[in-house]
């Protein structure tokens, strides 16, 4: 039984995620929340300088914006997580004046615009899993056959995807897990059903070797993100290849 619920995980894939930070010299006028993009690079973006307080300016924005798909693995047809910060922001900018025509490059009053003034790009090679048709049905639940061991995680079974609120609210689920144990002896909710072709492969498997030590010490090696350095970078290849496997069908379209 264990092995069958554990094996389903493998029918999920993480993708990668880049987030990018951008300080400009001056105060962008049309956004003041959260926004979905209608740039094929640029999912969602906020000028921090409004929205948080930690960044708070009244006269310069930091925009924080989320490049997705950024790899062949999330359904992009351009890996850009083995392409350089440099790359990644120039693109990004090229979009940016598409989405801020008068503020952001030529279209602007002033010819130019407002100039980047320092970047981030922080790259989390296995971010979120890929939200791809078939999937939800592989989610586990939290609770799981192992009765002291329970699951957390925006990929478990909730009704979000891979999302901040996703991880919230299942963390919540977990917590309800170990509490119904606590009081009644057991999950009041029980196991999510297995799918059939999961039991099948499950039959033909075998335990294995846990995994040796991790190959690294940057929070890349641990799966975390990171601004990635050279170091990083061969860390990466060495971990998981396919993530810098170059592939380039990008072609910068002109601002309109």
């Amino acid at each position: 039984g264990s092995m069958r619920f554990f094996h389903q995980i493998q029918e999920l894939e993480g993708i990668p995620v880049i987030n990018i930070h951008l300080w400009f010299d001056r105060k962008l006028q049309n956004v003041d929340h959260l926004c979905f993009s209608r740039s094929p690079l640029l999912s969602v973006y906020a000028d921090m300088s409004t929205t948080c307080k930690e960044y708070y300016d009244e006269e310069k924005s930091m925009l924080e914006l989320v490049f997705a798909p950024c790899s062949p693995i999330a359904g992009g047809k351009t890996n850009w997580i083995a392409k350089s910060n440099q790359e990644i922001v120039d693109a990004t900018m090229l979009e940016l004046e598409r989405l801020f025509p008068l503020e952001i490059g030529p279209g602007s009053p002033d010819g130019v615009g407002a100039k980047l003034l320092k970047h981030a790009v922080v790259k989390t090679p296995r971010s979120v899993y890929a939200a791809i048709p078939g999937r939800n049905k592989y989610r586990p639940s939290q609770a799981t056959p192992i009765s002291n061991f329970t699951l957390a995680g925006d990929w478990t079974s909730q009704k979000f995807l891979g999302s901040m609120e996703g991880a919230v609210l299942a963390g919540k689920l977990a917590a309800e897990v170990v509490t119904d144990k606590a009081v009644y002896g057991a999950s009041t909710k029980g196991l999510k059903k297995i799918m059939p072709d999961v039991i099948q492969e499950a039959k033909t498997l075998s335990a294995k070797e846990p995994v040796g030590a991790i190959d690294g010490e940057s929070a890349v090696a641990y799966g975390a993100g990171a601004v990635m350095t050279e170091t990083e970078e061969k860390e990466l290849a060495a971990i998981d290849p396919e993530q810098m496997v170059k592939l380039d069908a990008y072609s910068a379209a002109p601002a309109r």
